[in-house]
């Protein structure tokens, strides 16, 4: 069967060295992609890749937002690479990879010599007893399909090494298209949130272009810290999902690299702070919140000034921990206190108001985008087995055997000099018992 008819303003599309070019420019922009911060807002990259000092000469932030490397994922020119390989696979795969296929499955019989002798194996052997009903059934245990006429014989086997491109093509067009749904439907907010507070997702990070973000009702019901040798070991918060009604639908405790995932929606624990205290006044019989300051930047170190009758504290917190300094006005320290001791004869701290930072992410392709590598890892395997066809030619006095295979060139010689070997004893075979 010949190849497709083509214009040929579309020929360019199944040219193999143009799909590669292609390729290659993809697999740069996703170098960029893994290089350069994603999603940030504009003046991390002003701070990151200033104008005076640009990086290798000229990465700078307005090189960066003018051809969108900040979300090069869902950047125009990203997309239409994506697109243009996808058609390249789609046009290779009808125009080239399904006529060979369909040749494939046809037989074609040989019976002139100068076509055996162009085959990588071929012989002549002397016409002998039964000659071509004793390799018909040899190579039907070696699991050949054999097509028969009159004196001619054609098997080919491994047609699965035939369409194993054509999957492999499909698998990257599965892949090309989850990338693709990502762009226009994935979305990630980041909520920093006290323990009890019920919320819905309302500070979007990034937002597909057509992406609705989801009416979800989450509460935050608890949030602590585990700590090893005096060092933060792991942060949790315990999370649960309720319906509009308030009931729980899903309660989980989560932690780093360990997200709640609910309709495609995985939540993870991203980061923690301290919001404030709270102090009983035992005089007033009330209760006050005051709020913590973090003392440098990167630094889980908090302070908080209390006003008491008799004087003014300050506190220092030190990770999420139930002790804490306190020092005078002057800036003297006095001493060491839990939480639930008195600050003085009037004041007590009951508690500490700890937040949770979550990260939520929605990206529905991330499971084509499996399905799609799963099937490419498959069907790229079964690619590589060998496609074999043998000929067979019987005449009166000689015949002629030839063979040809893909791949697995070596075992095909072996092969062939066994099947030599079998029919030249069964022959000998069957003249001793004639004799």
């Amino acid at each position: 069967m010949k190849l497709l008819k083509i214009p040929k303003l579309l020929k360019i599309f199944t040219d193999l060295k143009f799909a590669i070019s292609i390729l290659i420019l993809i697999a740069l922009g996703s170098s960029l992609g893994s290089i350069i911060e994603q999603d940030e807002p504009l003046f991390f990259y002003q701070n990151s890749y200033p104008l005076d000092k640009p990086i290798y000469g000229f990465i700078n932030w307005k090189l960066i937002t003018v051809f969108e490397i900040d979300h090069i994922y869902r950047a125009w020119w990203f997309l239409s690479l994506l697109i243009i390989l996808g058609i390249c696979l789609v046009s290779c795969t009808i125009t080239r990879q399904f006529p060979l296929f369909i040749n494939s499955k046809e037989y074609l019989f040989k019976k002139e010599k100068k076509s055996f002798q162009n085959l990588p194996f071929f012989v002549r052997i002397q016409s002998l007893f039964y000659l071509k009903e004793t390799i018909i059934l040899k190579l039907q245990s070696l699991n050949f399909h054999l097509y028969q006429n009159k004196n001619l014989v054609y098997g080919y086997r491994g047609l699965i090494g035939r369409i194993s491109p054509i999957l492999v093509h499909f698998s990257l067009i599965i892949i090309l298209g989850g990338a693709s749904i990502g762009a226009f439907l994935n979305f990630k907010a980041q909520e920093v949130l006290p323990k009890g507070e019920l919320f819905h997702i309302q500070n979007p990070i990034k937002v597909g272009w057509l992406t609705n973000l989801p009416n979800l009702n989450i509460r935050v019901n608890d949030f602590w810290v585990e700590y090893e040798k005096n060092k933060i070991h792991q942060f949790y918060s315990n999370l649960s999902i309720l319906d509009n009604y308030g009931s729980e639908i899903k309660e989980q405790t989560i932690s780093v690299n360990n997200p709640l995932r609910y309709r495609s929606i995985d939540i993870y624990q991203s980061d923690w702070n301290l919001l404030g205290i709270r102090v009983k006044k035992i005089n007033e019989n009330k209760i006050y919140e005051f709020p913590l300051f973090s003392l440098k930047k990167d630094t889980k170190a908090w302070i908080t000034w209390v006003e008491t009758s008799k004087q003014n504290y300050t506190l220092i917190f030190d990770q999420l921990q139930n002790v804490f300094l306190v020092y005078d006005e002057n800036g003297s320290f006095l001493f060491l206190k839990n939480i639930g001791d008195f600050i003085d004869s009037d004041s007590i701290v009951l508690d500490i108001l700890p937040s949770t930072g979550l990260l939520i992410k929605y990206d529905p392709s991330i499971i084509v985008i499996y399905v799609g590598f799963g099937l490419l890892m498959l069907t790229t395997s079964l690619s590589y087995l060998p496609y074999t066809q043998i000929w067979v030619f019987n005449q009166t006095k000689n015949s002629w055997i030839g063979g040809m295979t893909n791949r697995g060139k070596i075992q095909l010689e072996i092969e062939f000099e066994n099947l030599i070997r079998y029919i030249e004893k069964a022959n000998i075979k069957k003249l001793n018992k004639l004799d």
